[in-house]
């Protein structure tokens, strides 16, 4: 399994997703990486991690149906681009409007006890729920209307400018994750607190998944009728 690239990995394996998002394996930029080079970028053991990950896929695929269904492999460009809209692009709205508001409230009510880590998120945050809210409307009334209609190579211009526009929201996750020690609250946190911690991971493991189906799936499928 070693040798498989994670986009592979994750197109044979769906569920893997959550394992690499807990391991900080990234996927959705990296999906051309070999499997083993991500491991060894990643500080872990090879032989160790693979079974762990071996083990994992075992449990859940037991458990659950994949969150990446194999029909999303068969379809055409708008029905990917539809689907994006109706999933991803909603759900991920309606979390920064509600992450948005929980933030601002336990900067306020934290601020003593917690001032620099809270600092920290809330712009960082702020950042990142920029760059998403002008990245999804710069698709649905720019890049997507295109891509619908014919290939062309000025949208395939616009796609790559997609791309570059993942790279950054890839920077500002990291350093989310980092400054909320992987979405742990304090201790001394309140519910309202930790609730905003866990809806920030939420958050984050649904844009990794949202930027894996473009980057993976969409992205080469439209450069495919380009060529």
């Amino acid at each position: 399994m070693q040798n498989i690239t994670l986009s592979e990995l994750v197109k044979r394996h769906p569920l893997a997703t959550t394992f690499l998002n807990e391991h900080h394996i990234d996927y959705c930029c990296g999906g051309d990486d070999l499997l083993y080079h991500a491991i060894e970028k990643a500080g872990y053991n090879q032989s160790s991690i693979l079974s762990d990950l071996d083990e994992f896929l075992k449990e859940q695929e037991a458990k659950f149906n994949p969150s990446i269904s194999g029909k999303l492999y068969q379809m055409s460009v708008s029905e990917l681009i539809s689907h994006l809209e109706a999933t991803h692009h909603r759900d991920e709205r309606m979390l920064l409007t509600d992450i948005d508001a929980k933030l601002a409230t336990i900067l306020s009510v934290h601020y003593t006890s917690h001032k620099e880590e809270l600092v920290t998120v809330f712009k960082l945050f702020a950042d990142l729920r920029k760059e998403l809210l002008v990245h999804f409307v710069q698709e649905e009334e720019e890049v997507f209307p295109l891509m619908r209609e014919e290939a062309t190579a000025v949208s395939l211009a616009k796609v790559e400018a997609l791309e570059a526009d993942h790279e950054a929201a890839g920077v500002l996750i990291k350093a989310l994750v980092k400054a909320t020690h992987d979405f742990t609250a304090p201790k001394d946190s309140c519910p309202t607190y930790e609730a905003t911690y866990a809806l920030l991971k939420r958050l984050v493991e649904d844009v990794f998944l949202h930027i894996y189906k473009e980057n993976s799936i969409l992205f080469p499928l439209y450069e495919k009728g380009v060529a």
